[in-house]
């Protein structure tokens, strides 16, 4: 077993990082689910009985917002964000790395900046209490939980760009390569 498997086997094996990780699936997994029925029961309410659900479209956009900004630290976990490269096969070796270290800062200075601007938009929608029209919910606690959400990412950025920059960044597995379709 090399240095770098036993590194991801150690973070496996974090209780913190296994909750982190399962909460977060969870928490992804019942919005959708949630967002799911609320819609259908919309539809078929609306349809069948002429009866929609108050609020749904603002109940929708909450649970939205929540599984975009719950999945976000899921998918830069594993690294599985959408990425479009032109110039690769032309960049090989320590260009490639520093490159790789440079975005990845970037990435996390952005989320970082996210995080905070959000986090003060969430204390003027609280301290203007600012509400949804049909439901009358207030909006601050979904933008609270969105920065939290991108400040949860931001860390897993600041760990990868550290991996990145120290060479211990963890090399896709032929499980990942298949998932992508990339060789």
């Amino acid at each position: 077993m090399t240095d770098h498997s036993q590194e991801e086997g150690a973070a496996t094996r974090s209780p913190v990082l296994r909750w982190t990780r399962g909460t977060l699936t969870a928490l992804v997994a019942i919005v959708m689910f949630v967002m799911m029925m609320v819609t259908t029961i919309d539809v078929a309410g609306r349809a069948v009985f002429n009866l929609p659900i108050k609020g749904s479209d603002e109940i929708v956009s909450f649970l939205l917002a929540v599984l975009i900004f719950a999945a976000l630290p899921l998918i830069t976990w594993d690294q599985q964000h959408i990425t479009v490269t032109l110039f690769g096969q032309w960049i090989r070796g320590t260009a490639d790395r520093m490159l790789s270290v440079l975005l990845s800062t970037t990435s996390t200075i952005v989320v970082i900046f996210i995080a905070y601007r959000m986090w003060i938009q969430a204390d003027l929608m609280r301290e203007g209490q600012h509400i949804t029209g049909a439901l009358q919910w207030p909006i601050a606690p979904v933008v609270y939980a969105a920065s939290v959400l991108s400040g949860l990412t931001a860390l897993i950025l600041v760990v990868l760009t550290w991996q990145k920059l120290t060479g211990r960044e963890k090399s896709p597995t032929p499980q990942d390569a298949e998932r992508t379709g990339s060789e």
